[in-house]
């Protein structure tokens, strides 16, 4: 009876407050009837308002993290499980602007309220039928919301009513158990609502494992069962959260739009080699590849945008120790209410060892294991790509196909380590031997393929280059191989075939280089050998001239011829000495065929201090002689010549040796020698006009010296090249030229000279133009030296 009479009275939170009210207002108007009806009425506002107040305080602690963290599925269990309290007619949760973000109707989610406070504080507004309180919701001392509650007051004004009807009957008794049940009433309550109060002030402070403890099943137990299943979430949520950020497999980290470090687990501090302290002070751009910074910024700038939520990307970072890390990168942001940027997640994966895995793919796929040369996949390829270099630029380009001789006797006998050694050696010779654009390509076995691109637009010269870097790369193949404890000799027999664009396939070119090779393998191995037999012939007949060019100056095939030069009078001022090779089976080799190949090799040298020589001959010679004692003998000097060391003292020791006036000596330089070392050359000119030897520039205006370098040189004369002045009569830009060239040396205060002067015509526009000194044919061929003195006999008589 009395669990009975019990839960009639305090069954439920409503009850507690219905009973305890009325029975005290009851007491309160046995005495003072009217006048306890306004204190009643005032008594009744009081604890409505505080019920109210401590329900929205409750509800505002509840939300906040919920609020924080935008999970609205939350705030919204939360005002649902809080929706049956008693006479509550509305509780809402709002964002900061307003917005409804839980409502115990749900259709109003969304909408905006605009009669919110000013200020941050609680506002209770009290009218006859409604209580309303307005508390913000608050975070860590940051207002992040509000809560307004609102409880229904029409039922009063009838109880009001029935007790004013009844005051007078039950005054007496209303008095003793008015008083009786509003104590037990409100301690009762009282105590219920502190318990949940003092967990959330507890949760709120940072003791997340406080629990409320409430027994029964009203509301207040209801409610603080509720309350406990939702920190019991929430410390899962951050659980989870936590373990995540302590996953140790990859880099997680929140960064600022700015590009700050916000947050940053221990394994990116490890990756990236620096504490969570350091990387604070820092930004992630500043640890970026700068080659790949670009890239990143670039994405990062539109997510802020607004154009793209987040992105993958993979990018290098650079280490505390300087260490280059690959990393694949996955970003996400998250946006504010405005839609702005608040902060930014990402995941970094270290994928160096799948980066290395794919090298030693690419590897395997493209390189030859053994020697790390490219295999016949990766040339077939390169060769596809020369093709299309070589129709673009109209130059030629060839294949070496190489195969070491008798490789099969060297695996038979020492066995196929040694072989492997020896392949070892011969890859690291041949790439020796070639420039770094061409490609070295092991085919298999004791087969390899040298790529030469661009060599040149003659198919001539092209194939004679291909023959010389082949004929090094055989000498350097036929040196003995140290192969352990073994010496070891070899020797390559090596094919060539030219291409030009894309006229015949890959294939084609191979198969035609192979036949080459065969070919020397059949005629006794140890050479180089042409596929076409017309450029295999040229090739042998340069290799003869070459090997007959070195034994012309000992055994004296070489000769000197001398073209006369004159003034604007006719009258001899000097001679050039030229260079002949008179072979007994040959005949007469013309320059223009031996010497560039006499350039090629160190015959150059030779035959220019033979030249040398023979000159300041030639001039002790005529300083004995009244009709030459005067000339000026010029002598052409070559680029290889000029440049060596010891150049200055050879000179000085003729010039000592023969006891010739050095004036009397004329050295030509090229504009090429003037373009090897320019600080060398200059020195050099210095050195020899110390000596009073006269330097003259050879073939002028057909080079690419600059004048800030022609300033600088101690030169005598400049010499105008032939070329200008063959078509100055009719060619109004050769006359131009040689006008310019004319006013140069004048300005310069040098002299000049006309070379390839063969009209009357050329002539009289030359001393049109203010050139007073000449050489050609109209004067007199290049002759032997008997012949030229005759020449000069007849000139004096001529002009005398």
């Amino acid at each position: 009876m009395f669990n009975r009479l019990k839960y009639l009275l305090i069954g439920s939170l409503r009850k507690q407050l219905i009973v305890g009210m009325t029975l005290s207002i009851v007491s309160v108007m046995a005495l003072f009837v009217w006048n306890m009806t306004s204190q009643q009425q005032t008594t009744e506002m009081e604890n409505n308002s505080q019920q109210v107040s401590a329900l929205a305080e409750s509800v505002a602690i509840s939300s906040s993290v919920w609020v924080a963290s935008r999970d609205y599925s939350g705030l919204q269990e939360i005002v649902e499980g809080i929706s049956h309290y008693p006479n509550l007619r509305y509780i809402i949760v709002l964002s900061l602007k307003g917005q409804v973000l839980a409502h115990n109707d749900p259709s109003k989610i969304g909408l905006y309220l605009t009669d919110l406070p000013q200020q941050q504080k609680l506002v209770l507004h009290t009218t006859i039928n409604l209580i309303e309180v307005i508390r913000p919701v608050t975070l860590a001392g940051k207002q992040i919301g509000w809560v307004r509650v609102g409880i229904d007051r029409s039922h009063f004004k009838n109880e009001l009513a029935q007790i004013r009807q009844q005051g007078l009957v039950f005054t007496l008794i209303g008095i003793v158990f008015s008083i009786l049940i509003a104590i037990l009433t409100g301690r009762y309550l009282t105590r219920r609502l502190s318990a949940i109060q003092q967990v959330a002030d507890g949760v709120n402070a940072g003791n997340s494992a406080a629990r409320v403890v409430l027994t029964g099943d009203d509301e207040a137990a209801r409610l603080a069962r509720q309350f406990n299943n939702m920190l019991d979430s929430l410390a899962e949520r951050e659980e989870q959260l936590r373990t995540f950020y302590e996953f140790d497999i990859v880099g997680l980290t929140i960064t600022s739009p700015d590009k700050g470090w916000l947050k940053i687990n221990q394994c990116l501090c490890d990756m990236l080699e620096y504490s969570e302290q350091e990387l604070r002070r820092m930004t992630w751009a500043e640890l970026t590849h700068p080659d790949d910074l670009a890239a990143d910024v670039e994405q990062f700038n539109k997510m802020l945008a607004h154009e793209i939520s987040g992105y993958n990307l993979e990018k290098r970072f650079i280490s505390k120790s300087g260490k280059v890390i690959p990393t694949l990168l996955v970003v996400r942001c998250v946006r504010n209410d405005s839609g702005d940027v608040e902060y930014v997640t990402a995941m970094v994966q270290d994928i160096s060892e799948r980066k290395q895995a794919e090298k030693a793919i690419e590897t395997l796929a493209y390189f030859d294991p053994l020697t790390q040369l490219p295999n016949r996949r990766l040339l077939m390829d390169r060769l596809q790509s020369a093709f299309l270099s070589s129709a673009r630029n109209h130059l030629y380009g060839a294949v070496l196909f190489i195969d070491m001789d008798k490789f099969k006797t060297l695996n038979d006998t020492l066995g196929h380590n040694y072989g492997d050694l020896m392949l070892i050696q011969v890859a690291q010779r041949i790439l020796t031997c070639v420039r770094e654009a061409d490609t070295v390509a092991r085919l298999g076995g004791d087969e390899f393929l040298v790529l030469l691109e661009d060599i040149d637009a003659s198919a001539q010269t092209a194939s004679q280059k291909a023959a010389l870097i082949a004929e090094k790369i055989r000498a350097a193949l036929t040196d003995p191989y140290q192969l352990k404890d073994a010496e070891y000799m070899s020797s390559p027999s090596i094919g060539i075939s030219l291409y030009c664009g894309n006229d015949e396939s890959a294939d084609e070119l191979l198969k035609h280089a192979d036949m080459a090779m065969y070919q020397v393998k059949e005629s006794g191995r140890n050479a180089v050998r042409f596929f076409d037999p017309s450029m295999q012939l040229a090739v042998e007949s340069l290799a003869a001239l070459e090997s007959d060019l070195r034994q012309a100056v000992i055994n004296q095939q070489m000769h000197l011829y001398y073209q006369i030069q004159v003034d604007s009078k006719h009258r001899p001022i000097g001679a050039e000495a030229l260079v002949r090779w008179i072979h007994p089976t040959r005949g007469t080799v013309s320059p223009a065929q031996f010497i560039p190949i006499a350039e090629q090799s160190a015959v150059i040298i030779n035959i220019g201090d033979w030249v040398l020589e023979t000159a300041c001959r030639q001039l002790a010679a005529w300083s004995i002689n009244d009709f030459a004692q005067h000339l000026t003998l010029a002598v052409n000097v070559s680029a290889h010549q000029f440049s060596q060391p010891d150049f200055v003292t050879k000179v000085d020791v003729l010039l000592r040796t023969y006891a010739i006036d050095a004036s009397r000596l004329k050295l030509e330089l090229t504009e090429s020698v003037v373009l090897v070392d320019v600080t060398d050359v200059i020195n050099k000119m210095y050195a020899l006009k110390a000596l009073r030897i006269r330097l003259s520039m050879d073939d002028f205006g057909t080079g690419y010296s600059s004048l800030s370098y022609l300033k600088q040189l101690p030169l005598d004369q400049l010499k105008i090249d032939q070329s200008f002045i063959r078509n100055m009569t009719t060619d109004p830009n050769d006359a131009v030229m040689v006008q310019t060239i004319i006013d140069l040396a004048k300005n310069f205060r040098l002299n000049v000279i006309a070379e390839g002067v063969e009209t009357e015509e050329q002539l009289n526009l030359l001393l049109h133009q203010g050139c007073l000194t000449y050489q050609g044919y109209l004067f007199g061929r290049p002759l032997p030296i008997e012949q030229f003195e005759v020449l000069l006999q007849q000139s004096r008589c001529s002009y005398s």
